[in-house]
């Protein structure tokens, strides 16, 4: 540390340690944590083009929503870039300045977002009782005024708190219990009083936090006795109908901080530090990402908005609903597009099941890409299992990739047209890598067969060529299998609907749009899959049935549970992937009417995103040496950190 100054400051750097407790968790917790940073970050950016060039929405109303949207970037861009920097590259480090930059920025937009939740009740409150006279009360200048305000008297209350953190004596620690420099979690560091500190922070929260509730408070009252006077039933429910976005993002936004501030101050030993760190990461990640959701799906004028923004692509899918197709050619087709519905009966929440999906689709990409890289680094995962993880991670990038942006792009841009020649290439790569991966699976089965039963000649069976032949005839057999579909789909008769109720080309789902009989597809179709998938799952079956046999051979309960851990990750893997593969299998060639079609959908989807989420995850806990790697990869972090002390 460096030697003492005259203000008693004993530290150049802070360590922020992260989540404590949870350290060796720290990878997987930063998947949710930046899943949810990123809908935030691409919520209120679209919040704000959406507002920014819709005129009807250049309303009061609206443009304190912007304010709340500027206000959340800020929040969470001051906060969870470092976050990621610790959880991902192990980055504890930051100088003294940068952490008093950080809490002055964050303890500032805090209490800017409070305050323009106080504005939006206020907006409320004239809209609902004042209706005749808004726009002559809320005028532009007003309204800039009224955010001016609320942002100085935050900023000019919080500019102390450096002052008085920097004031005090540092002579224990420097490692911060957090994954952002907190104004308690620096002071409580400091050996000299910090009365001044927790009585001043107490009265700034309690002046803006006070006010602003009480103004809330105060504001919903009137509403509410406005809106009970109103006559009808419901002009009542359409006026206080008005208000329920703004109610939902209070509760977001109150309610995490209130747990923050009396953890803080008053919870002492009540409450597990994991606990109290994650609930305050929360606190600056759920109002950003949860505001541009709740005001999107309560909102009408935004949904309008946002619907208006599709206005071409309707029209588009308008004109190619008509019988404007192609004239019948030699071949019978008849359709120059298809159209993908998304998910049939749940259209109107697309957006929303976006969300998710986004998610699981980047956490898959992340990992995957993550993996690829530990393997492709480290010498000492240069072995048989890896080579075939890594021939798993590619083809579920392949696999995710083929399908989900035109999945994104039904979601959120009602982009639902397919060209023929598209959608047969679309359909290709899709069911080659399906069939790819429950090759890569049975291959990964062999390949715990040959080390479990024959350990010492292992390295000497398997061998770099065997492993590019294997790879390759297992791709081939898919490639070639798979080969006729576009051929015999091409050739089919399509005189009705150019609708398909997926959002992606799947085979059965294009086969099933013909007039013509579909019974060579239908047999062709069920005998490929039987050919691949039988003949995987048999060679899985026989070489877990060759390893039980193995395992329960071995003298101590010790060697047999060691070995057969081994296997864990690779069951699990199989189970994520021929579980919703074998529900989607069975529920277009038998399920009829039995299966609701958004269940059978979001399956298909699901088919091709849990398995390419999950292996990283799956391989990432269960193998020691994939952990080890992990960890040797941020040896030269965690050297610079010990240094730091």
């Amino acid at each position: 540390m460096a030697s003492s100054n005259e203000t008693g400051q004993m530290f150049l750097r802070f360590i922020l340690s992260g989540i404590p407790g949870l350290e060796h968790a720290h990878i997987w917790i930063s998947f949710p944590f930046f899943s949810m940073y990123l809908i935030a970050m691409v919520g209120n950016c679209g919040l704000l083009y959406i507002i920014w060039t819709e005129e009807a929405l250049h309303r009061p109303m609206y443009y304190f929503l912007c304010m709340l949207s500027v206000t959340d970037i800020i929040l969470g861009t001051s906060t969870m870039p470092k976050a990621f920097c610790i959880f991902w590259l192990n980055l504890k480090e930051m100088d003294f300045r940068s952490c008093l930059v950080q809490m002055y920025v964050v303890h500032t937009f805090t209490g800017m977002e409070s305050g323009i939740l106080m504005l939006m009740a206020l907006d409320r409150f004239v809209a609902i009782c004042y209706p005749l006279r808004y726009t002559t009360i809320l005028t532009n200048p007003i309204i800039v005024k009224a955010g001016l305000v609320t942002f100085l008297r935050v900023a000019v209350l919080i500019l102390p708190f450096p002052f008085l953190v920097r004031r005090l004596q540092y002579c224990g620690t420097n490692v911060i219990a957090h994954t952002f420099c907190d104004h308690m979690a620096v002071v409580r560091l400091a050996c000299s009083s910090i009365r001044v500190d927790a009585i001043y922070g107490l009265a700034v929260a309690l002046l803006i936090g006070g006010f602003d509730i009480s103004c809330i408070t105060v504001s919903y009252f009137m509403i509410l006795r406005a809106v009970v006077g109103l006559s009808s039933k419901e002009a009542r429910s359409k006026a206080f109908g008005t208000c329920t976005a703004h109610i939902c993002a209070i509760t977001v936004s109150y309610t995490p901080a209130f747990f923050t501030f009396f953890a803080h101050r008053f919870g002492g030993h009540n409450v597990a530090p994991h606990v109290h760190i994650i609930m305050a990461n929360l606190y600056l990640l759920l109002p950003p990402m949860m505001n541009p959701i709740v005001y999107g799906v309560k909102t009408k004028e935004i949904r309008e908005s946002v619907v208006s923004f599709n206005s071409l692509g309707r029209s588009v899918e308008h004109v190619l609903h008509e019988p404007s197709m192609a004239s019948s050619n030699e071949t019978g087709q008849m359709f120059f597009w298809f159209i993908l519905s998304g998910i049939p009966g749940l259209e109107h929440a697309h957006v929303w099941i976006s969300f998710p999906f986004f998610s699981m689709y980047l956490i898959a990409m992340v990992g995957n890409c993550g993996l690829l890289y530990v393997i492709w680094t480290e010498e000492a995962l240069h072995r048989p299992m890896y080579y075939f993880l890594c021939m798993l991670s590619v083809t579920d990038i392949v696999m995710g990739t083929s399908t989900m942006p035109k999945a994104f792009c039904i979601f959120w841009l009602n982009l639902k047209e397919m060209d023929f020649s598209s959608c047969l290439v679309q359909m290709y790569v899709v069911h080659t890598f399906t069939g790819m991966e429950s090759g890569i699976l049975m291959l990964m089965a062999l390949d715990r067969f040959v080390a479990i039963c024959y350990p010492l000649r292992y390295t000497t069976i398997l061998t770099n060529p065997i492993i590019i032949k294997a790879g390759l005839v297992t791709f081939l057999r898919g490639a070639v299998l798979i080969l006729p579909f576009p051929f015999l789909v091409r050739r089919l008769q399509y005189c009705g609907t150019n609708v398909i109720a997926h959002t992606y080309c799947d085979h059965m789902a294009v086969v099933k749009l013909a007039c013509s009989s579909i019974r060579v597809d239908a047999v062709y179709g069920l005998a490929v899959a039987l050919l691949i998938g039988g003949f995987d799952i048999s060679c899985i079956t026989v070489s877990y049935f060759m390893i039980l046999r193995a395992v329960v051979g071995l003298s101590s309960k010790e060697a047999r549970s060691k070995a057969f851990g081994t296997c864990t990750a690779h069951i699990c893997a199989i189970t994520v992937s021929y579980t919703p593969a074998f529900f989607t299998f069975f529920a277009h060639r038998f399920g009829g009417h039995n299966v609701a079609p958004h269940v059978h959908i979001i399956m298909a989807n699901l088919y091709l995103l849990l398995p390419p989420l999950m292996n990283p995850i799956v391989y990432g806990v269960k193998t020691k040496e994939i952990r080890e790697s992990v960890f040797r990869l941020f040896l030269k972090e965690k050297t610079l950190i010990v240094h730091g002390h």
